[in-house]
């Protein structure tokens, strides 16, 4: 979506379906989530340059598969995904050409570890302010996450991880089953 706000993002790959060397926290999200969550933090780390994790422990001897995993070694960080909350779930019109069918995770800001960068997917990479009064100026997916995300963070969401979905041309927003696993 090019000149508009937007999430990092992509497809999980198929290193993403089996857990990293260098990850601590995945049972926190349950299988399905945990794949979400280790293309999100790929993407994200792709895409803008930073990684979501705390320091290592010394968790693993194992050497590094993916170039993400050889980031969070050289950085000494573990991929922590018991730091990321699922936010709920967003899947693109049927009549669209290009269809998503997206997770979205929330960290928090002190979880992180580099500072942002545009990449060639990316543009105006940087930390932005966001409150309720700017949700207006983003696309109506990116709006209603935002919303979810800030709720979460201020303790006032209500309600299970929504599913963010359109039928017969108009948005629905229904309940993700898979957030009963999740936290």
């Amino acid at each position: 979506m090019p000149g508009v706000y937007v999430f990092p993002g992509g497809a999980i790959d198929p290193a993403d379906r089996v857990p990293w060397a260098f990850e601590a926290g995945a049972e926190t999200l349950g299988t399905r989530l945990a794949r979400s969550a280790r293309a999100a933090m790929r993407e994200t780390w792709e895409e803008a340059g930073v990684l979501v994790g705390r320091p290592s422990a010394g968790l693993s001897t194992a050497p590094a598969r993916a170039p993400v995993e050889q980031a969070y070694v050289e950085r000494g960080l573990v991929a922590a995904m018991d730091l990321l909350t699922y936010v709920g779930r967003a899947i693109t019109p049927s009549h669209s050409s290009r269809r998503f069918n997206t997770r979205f995770f929330l960290a928090d800001g002190n979880n992180v570890f580099g500072e942002p960068a545009a990449s060639e997917e990316l543009e105006d990479v940087r930390w932005h302010a966001v409150g309720d009064e700017r949700l207006e100026s983003f696309r109506d997916v990116t709006r209603f996450m935002l919303a979810r995300a800030l709720a979460l963070r201020s303790g006032t969401a209500s309600g299970a991880s929504p599913l963010f979905y359109w039928a017969k041309n108009a948005r629905r927003i229904g309940v993700c089953r898979e957030a009963e696993t999740a936290r």
